[in-house]
């Protein structure tokens, strides 16, 4: 699918990082049934570069073995997978204003599930906390924060081969 250089796999590892950062800067609104996890701005990079797809699910995979115990498992597992459907969507989806949405579904339905599961909290009720976190980060703050970004060529300049 990708032919990835070592510039690109840097690329990655730092975003990566980055996901993993601020998931543990803001711990206490990253993890939980009302979630605000500030790392999910971080989606908006893959409208730059595709390849995103692989920084942003290892950020998460690495942020969520910070999970919660019992969560730890299901966060490692079906948590990730959330992160990939959502980023794999948003490059899939050419309308960025409906692929911006693909977060708030994969996320609202899968970590709904999780904490569902784990915590025995009601089902449709936790999924819509999640949903609402979600769409927050990534419809609310992320799409504006991405329409400026879009225009700063410097910023652009960082995703170029």
């Amino acid at each position: 699918m990708f032919h990835f250089t070592l510039k690109d796999w840097i690329r990655q590892s730092l975003v990566a990082a980055l996901y993993v950062v601020l998931v543990l800067l803001f711990i206490p609104i990253s993890f939980g049934e009302i979630q605000f996890r500030v790392a999910e701005l971080l989606l908006i990079l893959v409208f730059f570069d595709k390849k995103a797809v692989v920084g942003l699910t290892v950020g998460t995979f690495v942020a969520n073995l910070y999970s919660p115990g019992a969560q730890l498992p299901f966060d490692l597992t079906l948590g990730v997978l959330a992160t990939f459907l959502s980023v794999y969507s948003m490059v899939r989806i050419k309308n960025k204003y409906l692929s911006l949405l693909a977060p708030t579904l994969f996320n609202g339905v899968i970590v709904g599930f999780i904490l569902y599961l784990v915590w025995d909290l009601p089902l449709f009720l936790t999924m819509g906390y999640v949903a609402i976190g979600e769409f927050a980060v990534t419809y609310i703050v992320g799409m504006p924060l991405y329409q400026l970004l879009d225009k700063h060529t410097g910023f652009k300049s960082l995703f170029e081969d």
